[in-house]
């Protein structure tokens, strides 16, 4: 009788990880600096709580919409048109000169982040084996731990040492490189 577990720790799993990292890096050092963004734009400090109201609203309302995407379309897509979002829109608040593109942009990041983040945990619930599903995705979820605890340090320190630009810069730098991972390949068969 062979009581040998199957593998977990695959290239498919591991890519899925680092890139489920790389978005919350993004997402979370941009969540702990923008309301500074928008005050540095002349907006006051209600007009950057409704920035974080709105990206977030738009994060929750788009996920029953993508939770379905994910289970009648291409997994993959999905994904790669929400990093898409999620690398564009920091890029987009260096030339929003004024608070409306900022809320613009920001909507569509909230958007590009339920597209990325469903996208993730759907695809490590598929190239998790069965038997270990529980243990998979609890590993799954410490890249957002990690990231919620490290980002937040990052972006302030960027903001602060250099600029809003070196911030954004930054943040879709994290994005692109996990484009590049997903080039690699994350696995025709899982998604």
């Amino acid at each position: 009788m062979n009581n040998e577990k199957p593998r977990l720790w695959t290239r498919n799993f591991v890519l899925i990880i680092v890139i489920n990292f790389l978005v919350f890096m993004n997402h979370i050092m941009l969540l702990s600096t923008f309301p500074f963004y928008i005050e540095s734009l002349g907006g006051s400090e209600a007009l950057a709580g409704l920035a974080a109201t709105l990206f977030s609203l738009v994060a929750v309302l788009c996920r029953p919409v993508v939770g379905w995407m994910l289970d009648n379309g291409k997994r993959r897509t999905i994904l790669l048109i929400g990093l898409a979002g999620m690398l564009l829109m920091p890029l987009g608040y260096m030339f929003a000169s004024v608070i409306f593109l900022a809320f613009v942009f920001r909507m569509v990041h909230g958007a590009s982040l339920a597209l990325s983040n469903t996208a993730t945990a759907t695809i490590a619930s598929d190239v998790i084996p069965a038997p270990r599903f529980a243990e998979g995705m609890g590993m799954f979820g410490m890249a957002t731990a990690l990231a919620t605890s490290c980002a937040p340090a990052l972006g302030l320190y960027l903001m602060d040492s250099f600029s809003y630009t070196v911030l954004f810069a930054c943040a879709s730098g994290s994005v692109l490189i996990a484009l590049i991972l997903f080039a690699i390949q994350i696995g025709r068969a899982s998604c």
